[in-house]
């Protein structure tokens, strides 16, 4: 440090501390540049910035000392420069990479002793209430082991820091333990968890349990692990390809027409306010959705044949029947990010990326649209969202929430959604996808606060910046340093996730002006607008055949002369 002080880069002295080179530093500046020194030294040498501490829950906790976790800034460099990446240099410029997704942390390697390791949710109330309980598993089987077995290593990875790795290593809920025997890379998953049956998973021996002893660390471990998955996983634990984001998309959409559109022993036809709102929401498919996707075969079937589908079910699904090997192949299921392998259970995330594809296309495909351009803007986009949850959205908790939200302006879009008639801004195109964002965040926020207090739980501030999507780590320039979203990088994101890549065929489509079915209150305001606008052409009408009527008979020069007799009178 000393050495470094006498003979010190001048240059590196002046531009962080202006100081004079050549001047002998005092004390103070002595600590000041022995401090920079090694800082620069840590810098070179690692060249990663540590993660954020707030979405570990082992990390610089000293109870956890027995727990690894995970953490790249300080993994062996194998773990994120092996072959895939030497493959990925050869690409040309340009090419798509992302080196997250090869990342292979070392312990997942079968070079290595007996191991657990769990995979888990920093926000999780479950991976919460069992951190005490991990930690105590792995001091009891440590402690209990002769001197002649192996170490067993305890393992923690956050799946919202390294969801790559929890995705390919079929992480389906939180927290997931697994278990590796010596030289092994084949994980056994493990649902009750004891040291006695994770001694036995990992191949090891332990001494007999001391019943006199007084820790209470056997008894935290032994619990049936039920991995669950609140929302918050779904946020940014397990991330999807674009591929699995369509396919749960288009799975969701022919749900939604089999299950949502009419009640489930209906034989009636939809009422007339129905028909409309069904009407515009596949118009609405119609000209926002990428022009190559598959699905545009169901939809132009449904466009040509509504007035069809609204009579009848069974017509609706005669339709939907036809096209259910072509739209979804052999995806039958949800992918396992968004349903997380319960049945069923995709069809709401999948419905919220049709919702967020939608967005996106009402800001890449506003200028092919032909014909009727009063339903091509971001007003009347949001209103027929608006109008089919409220009509066919089977949660009434959620629809309630949701119609009331935009009856009340919700994120101020009744001034956000104002463009001109003559020539709207490009910026004004991307404010839909901007504010459905901000409203699934905030969907998101409610159910993970709802979650917590069952569990008797505050969300504190810091918690709830973790459920926003996305995170620090899937989009780093998406919020600044206060937590203030950057929405113009949001917006790239947003298409990136939910906009095929590469050019597409801007193919025009042309829209019908259609006939509005008008409520009550409209109707009556009709009326009475029909009613003076009658009157006045009848007042006008009749005036008109007055003044003829005078001019025919000469009856004005009589009341001319009347008035001029009537005048000079003395």
């Amino acid at each position: 440090c000393y050495g470094y002080l006498g003979a010190t880069d001048a240059r590196v002295r002046m531009t962080r501390f202006n100081l004079p080179p050549r001047t002998r530093p005092n004390l103070k500046n002595k600590i000041i540049l022995c401090v920079t020194y090694f800082t620069i030294v840590l810098e070179t040498t690692f060249g990663r910035e540590a993660d954020d501490r707030s979405r570990f829950l082992y990390a610089d906790d000293p109870n956890a000392s027995i727990i690894l976790e995970y953490q790249l800034h300080n993994a062996p460099s194998a773990d994120y420069s092996g072959d895939e990446r030497k493959q990925a240099a050869k690409r040309p410029p340009g090419a798509e990479y992302d080196e997250e997704k090869h990342i292979k942390p070392y312990f997942l390697s079968p070079e290595n002793g007996p191991r657990v390791v769990e995979y888990y949710s920093p926000w999780c109330g479950h991976c919460q209430a069992y951190k005490p309980k991990y930690i105590a598993l792995a001091k009891e089987i440590n402690r209990r082991l002769p001197d002649d077995q192996m170490e067993v290593n305890f393992h923690a990875v956050s799946c919202s820091v390294h969801h790559w790795v929890c995705m390919q290593n079929n992480v389906k809920g939180f927290p997931t333990i697994v278990a590796f025997r010596a030289d092994s890379a084949e994980p056994q998953k493990l649902k009750r968890v004891t040291a006695e049956t994770v001694a036995e998973a990992v191949g090891v021996r332990l001494l007999a349990h001391d019943p006199l002893s007084n820790s209470a660390d056997e008894d935290e471990g032994d619990e049936e692990i039920r991995p669950v998955d609140i929302l918050g996983a779904s946020l940014n634990g397990l991330a999807r390809t674009r591929e699995t984001v369509y396919k749960d998309a288009a799975l969701s959409f022919t749900y939604a027409l089999r299950t949502g559109i009419y009640p489930k022993h209906s034989h009636h036809p939809l009422e007339d306010t129905q028909k409309e709102v069904f009407s515009d929401w596949i118009d609405l498919l119609y000209w926002t959705l990428p022009p190559t996707w598959i699905l545009h075969t169901l939809i132009n079937d449904l466009r040509i044949n509504m007035d069809s589908v609204v009579v009848s079910k069974e017509n609706l699904l005669e339709i939907v029947d036809k096209h259910q090997e072509v739209v979804n192949g052999k995806h039958l299921k949800w992918s396992d990010q968004c349903a997380k392998g319960v049945e069923g259970a995709g069809y709401p995330c999948g419905l919220w990326s049709l919702f967020h594809i939608v967005s996106i296309g009402v800001m890449e495909r506003h200028k092919a649209v032909l014909g009727s351009r009063e339903e091509v803007s971001t007003q009347h986009v949001a209103l027929t969202l608006r109008n089919y949850i409220e009509n066919f959205f089977a949660c009434e908790a959620c629809r309630q929430y949701f119609t009331d939200m935009y009856d009340s302006c919700g994120f101020d879009h009744c001034k956000r959604f104002k463009q001109s008639l003559q020539l709207p801004s490009e910026e004004s195109w991307g404010q839909f996808a901007l504010w459905l964002f901000e409203v699934h965040n905030d969907i998101n926020m409610k159910l993970i606060e709802e979650e917590w207090k069952r569990e008797g739980k505050d969300v504190s501030e810091l918690k709830s910046n973790l459920a926003l999507w996305p995170s620090q780590e899937e989009c780093p320039g998406c919020r600044d340093k206060n937590g203030k979203w950057d929405k113009d990088v949001v917006l790239k994101h947003l298409k990136k996730s939910y906009w095929p890549a590469g050019v597409q065929n801007f193919r025009f489509v042309v829209l019908k002006k259609k006939d509005r079915v008008q409520d009550e209150k409209t109707s009556w305001s009709g009326l009475f607008e029909n009613f003076v606008y009658i009157a006045a052409m009848s007042g006008f009408i009749i005036w008109c055949m007055k003044k003829q009527y005078i001019s025919l008979t000469g009856r004005h020069k009589k009341y001319e002369g009347d008035y001029y007799y009537d005048n000079t009178a003395p």
